[in-house]
């Protein structure tokens, strides 16, 4: 086997925070499909847009015992959609990621920190009719 060094940039963490956002119901999140609930979030992307803290600690070297697992701590400010119970939503929130980031990097997750920074209404939705 030929030894390096790969790196994941924090980029990359911060898209996968956003797929497992998108994974939870109640979470507001940019989407591409056509749910009624994607439509919506759609439409108010600009004022729900997650953002994403990621740090980063070691790369992942190595393979089977001799691998170092790097660690990520994330910092994750969201919307919820009025109606959420906000404990419950955010720990599935928080276990998704973790299960996503894992599954994907190989990264151990050592926190997710979430601030619900916004509670969405439906009133204040204003979807045109075309």
């Amino acid at each position: 086997m030929i030894s390096g060094k790969t790196v994941i940039s924090e980029d990359v963490f911060a898209e996968l925070v956003k797929t497992a956002m998108s994974k939870v119901d109640k979470v507001a999140v940019s989407a591409a499909d056509n749910s009624s609930l994607a439509a919506i979030a759609k439409k108010v992307a600009e004022r729900v847009a997650p953002q994403v803290n990621v740090k980063k600690t070691d790369a992942i070297t190595g393979e089977g015992e001799d691998a170092t697992v790097g660690h990520v701590s994330f910092e994750v400010k969201i919307t919820v959609f009025y109606g959420a119970n906000i404990p419950e939503t955010t720990a599935k929130l928080r276990e998704v990621i973790v299960d996503e980031v894992t599954s994907v990097t190989g990264f151990q997750v050592d926190k997710v920190d979430i601030i619900v920074e916004k509670l969405l209404r439906p009133e204040l939705v204003v979807v045109k009719e075309e």
